[in-house]
């Protein structure tokens, strides 16, 4: 703290830290000297290099496939060519548990180890409970938030470098937590206050991250292009894609923008209407931001993947009122969240996985790390509004048992769907049932039944997406959203229609994005939660009485909620959960309302 108030330093050495290690020594002249480091972010790999890497990471990684392919033929053919007895279903059971346990295992150690795009790939398979044993995503849950951590010398040398060209952290921080927020594959966060008093969040790439990263990216594009015509799935398209989202990813200056944006977007609907943000987004402080460290809005709260631990070291046990009413208002929130973005603005998070939501007092909901983001076109928005609604007609039908609109009604769902450009095995895209269902395993409703006997199951033999070889991102971008909105109505056994919260706005945007429009980001909004629209003026430019009276009846409704919630926690306990599962029930009547109503 000296050296950093100290202006009458004699000189200042430099050394330099390469790719992690930390090298720091304090040189004392006439006063405490600091000694600024240089880091140095290393070059691309070179082809060799990079090809060390795939071939140390499949040397790994094929032993715990062959393994599973090795049990399937021992348990098919063992009894019938090797005279091994036939197991029991328990046996089995046990035998997998036991795999999965082995494999789980040696595939999370790899990762932890060779980290770059890999730490990615369990990032995503720890989010889907649905399709993998639980060895692997509570393994791989880890990966979420918790790599190991950069030591705090090589932190402050980066942030000192990038920010503050070489002067100490003094000079802009007041405090600055040695002790990482989060550790992520390709940077870490810390908290720390500002000169000013303002709390922040600092997020750092790591030094030697990048080239790990665009290296495995490379690989995955080279040898996916060499086995094009073999592989089921066009994975080169897949992973070019991913590769132009991981250079968005590494550029925190892209970031710190779409921060905006997507504060914008969800901040107003497909009309284009202010209203109450549903979600918080972090947003830049200042132009404190370079390509390698971003500045931003300190968020309080937990992740997502812990809610349920900090739930429990409160008292709130899984499945009581307050934790059912608390899921609804987190479901509630992300889905109007993540409608306005797809519907209104067209500019989407692109990373919705549990660890970047975060979950505050009350069950306030905050979206972060906006590195992954995606503009979508005019025309693919009315295209997902026409596929939403789609799915929607759909359904009637089937409920109905309506034969006449269920054949119609299948032919408009597989033309919306078609009309993305998915391309399936054999050209079967042109078959109804397959390009319906494709559509109905992202948009239908928890339960529908997908038509052509084909599974929801994406790791089914029976699953539509199975024969998928070509699809567009956009598409892949959305189908996380859904998979993410679905997966908690799961986990909290609520019933979730993505058409019902989204169907308004696939209806206004069918009439508002007819033609073109400036986007939000082009126009004079005011930065507040209740924008006046440009319309609600009348001739003489004075402001409409019922215009007023609208947003003060949002205001006025807001203070009741907060008012409301603020009685009922100093209510005896007893008497609460009285009115919390009065609140419960009524809240569950409305939505089976709203279900019918639709269906009819």
């Amino acid at each position: 703290a000296e050296a950093f108030g100290a202006h009458a330093l004699a000189g200042v050495t430099t050394r330099r830290i390469d790719g992690g290690r930390t090298i720091r020594s304090t040189l004392s002249v006439s006063a405490a000297e600091e000694e600024t480091a240089v880091v140095d972010f290393p070059p691309p790999l070179t082809p060799i290099q990079r090809a060390t890497r795939a071939v140390e990471f499949y040397k790994r990684a094929l032993p715990v496939l062959a393994a599973y392919k090795a049990k399937e033929l021992e348990l098919e053919y063992g009894p019938k060519y090797l005279g091994r007895p036939k197991l029991s279903p328990e046996e089995e059971e046990n035998m997998w548990r036991e795999l999965d346990d082995w494999g789980s295992t040696r595939i999370a150690e790899t990762i932890q180890e060779m980290k770059g795009f890999y730490v990615k790939t369990g990032q995503v398979i720890s989010t889907r409970v649905d399709l993998f044993p639980e060895a692997y995503t509570s393994k791989l849950q880890q990966l979420q938030d918790g790599i190991e951590p950069m030591p705090f010398d090589l932190v402050k040398s980066v942030v000192e470098q990038e920010l503050l060209n070489g002067a100490p952290l003094g000079e802009l921080f007041a405090s600055f937590d040695e002790e990482p927020l989060g550790s992520a594959s390709i940077a870490q966060v810390h908290k720390a206050t500002l000169l000013d008093g303002r709390v922040v969040a600092v997020k750092l790439q790591r030094p030697n991250v990048e080239p790990k990263l665009r290296g495995d990216i490379a690989n995955l594009k080279r040898i996916s292009k060499a086995l094009r015509k073999s592989l089921p799935v066009d994975y080169y398209a897949v992973f070019c894609e991913l590769g132009e989202a991981l250079e968005n990813e590494l550029d925190f200056l892209a970031e710190a923008q779409a921060m905006k944006k997507i504060d914008l977007a969800i901040r107003h609907d497909a009309n284009g209407q202010g209203g109450n943000k549903p979600v918080t987004i972090p947003l830049p402080v200042g132009e404190l931001v370079t390509k390698r460290v971003l500045v931003m809005d300190f968020v309080p709260g937990v992740p997502l993947n812990r809610l349920s631990d900090a739930m429990k070291e409160k008292g709130i046990q899984a499945g009581s009122p307050e934790s059912k009413l608390a899921g609804r208002k987190i479901l509630d929130s992300l889905s109007v969240a993540f409608g306005r973005m797809i519907f209104g603005a067209g500019f989407l998070h692109g990373d919705p996985h549990p660890g970047n939501i975060f979950i505050g007092e009350g069950g306030k909901v905050s979206l972060i790390d906006c590195g992954q983001f995606k503009s979508l076109s005019r025309s693919r928005r009315l295209q997902f509004a026409e596929l939403v609604l789609a799915v929607d007609q759909y359904q009637k039908a089937v409920v109905a048992d309506d034969a006449e609109k269920i054949k119609f009604s299948k032919k408009e769902l597989a033309n919306c769907a078609r009309g993305f450009g998915i391309k399936c095995v054999d050209g079967r895209e042109s078959e109804d049932d397959l390009a319906c269902a494709i559509a109905l395993v992202l948009f239908s409703d928890t339960g529908v039944e997908l038509p052509g006997s084909y599974s929801a199951n994406e790791l089914s033999e029976d699953s539509p997406i199975r024969l998928l070889t070509s699809f567009p991102q956009e598409l892949i971008l959305l189908g996380r959203a859904t998979v993410l909105l679905k997966g908690i109505a799961r986990r909290l056994d609520v019933p979730l229609s993505l058409v019902d919260r989204w169907g308004e706005q696939c209806q206004a945007t069918l009439e508002t994005a007819a033609e073109p429009s400036l986007p939000l980001w082009g126009r004079d909004v005011q930065g507040n939660a209740f924008v006046v629209p440009e319309n609600t003026s009348t001739e003489d430019g004075k402001i409409r009485f019922r215009q007023v009276a609208g947003l003060l009846k949002q205001w006025a409704k807001g203070k009741g909620q907060r008012l409301g919630k603020r009685l009922v926690k100093r209510l005896p306990p007893k008497v609460r959960m009285s009115v919390l599962e009065y609140v419960l029930t009524r809240q569950e009547k409305q939505e089976a309302a709203r279900r019918a109503a639709n269906q009819n």
